[in-house]
């Protein structure tokens, strides 16, 4: 069995008391030299790891032995870690010490040395905008306030999507304007932004309302067609055995006839299942 080596106690709490003072290197040189010891890097490295004892962070590889902060600013910041995200951290330190940390700094040195603020980035229940009962003069600086002013919207000023007249119609691809998807006609039918499917609107012009389960579809597959003589209603039970069989027609004849093969379809279907259950 390996024998598993164990360090002095008191080297041990020495690392544990001043391990966050500085680096694993310079940790190592004050032990041999204070303790007359002789430890390398990786054995001091793997005691700090054993007891979980975190280096001083570090401003990168291009300066390994400078720390971005002090012994006095590490204590700061754990003071003052709850409710304090990475900017509103820097700013307090700049103040505090005269440094000039970034936001970026901070946020690595909160993941290096695994604080939370508890913050989650969301506006939670309960909490009060910076901004309100206030004029722009008491929360935002004079280059705020000019370019807010530049993108607010002027009086008699419209949106570009709310300015369309009611009755424009637009080609859109599927039901949320996707590449790829088939293209439809859209036409708006009310303010402030409401838009229905062209075919659709031509259909119940001369039918009337769309039964519920049912949708109106092309006869000749084509979906920029409109025509009435290119629509027909089906049911969306018909119409998903049409696609999983590959039932189509060319015109509104042949449409119908695939969608009295889908019921048959269906009826088998049916028939089927009742057997399964030892139904007649």
């Amino acid at each position: 069995m390996k024998k598993v080596w164990k360090y002095p106690d008191e080297i041990t709490d020495f690392v544990r008391e001043h391990g966050h003072e500085g680096s694993v290197r310079e940790m190592q040189e004050r032990v041999n030299s204070r303790f007359g010891t002789s430890f390398t890097y990786d054995q001091m490295k793997s005691m700090f790891s054993r007891h979980k004892v975190h280096a001083a962070p570090r401003l990168g590889r291009k300066y390994p032995d400078k720390r971005i902060t002090t012994p006095e600013m590490d204590a700061f910041i754990r003071e003052h870690l709850k409710g304090t995200g990475y900017q509103s951290m820097a700013n307090l330190l700049n103040a505090r010490f005269g440094t000039s940390f970034t936001k970026d700094q901070m946020k690595n040195y909160y993941s290096r040395n695994k604080l939370d603020s508890g913050l989650t980035g969301r506006f939670e229940k309960g909490s009060i905008p910076v901004n309100k009962g206030k004029t722009w003069d008491e929360f935002m600086s004079p280059e705020g306030q000019a370019a807010s002013r530049r993108t607010t919207f002027k009086p008699g000023h419209l949106p570009h999507n709310g300015g369309t007249p009611v009755g424009t119609i637009r080609l859109r691809h599927g039901h949320r304007n996707r590449p790829g998807s088939h293209p439809y006609y859209w036409q708006k039918v009310a303010e402030p932004n409401v838009w229905r499917m062209k075919h659709v609107i031509e259909w119940e012009e001369h039918n009337g309302p769309v039964p519920e389960g049912s949708m109106v579809t092309f006869a000749n597959g084509d979906t920029l067609d409109w025509r009435i003589d290119n629509l027909i209603l089906e049911t969306r039970a018909q119409h998903a055995v049409k696609n999983r069989h590959h039932i189509h027609g060319y015109d509104q004849e042949s449409a119908l006839t695939a969608n009295q093969i889908a019921d048959i379809k269906i009826a088998v279907s049916q028939k089927k299942r009742r057997r399964k259950g030892g139904k007649p």
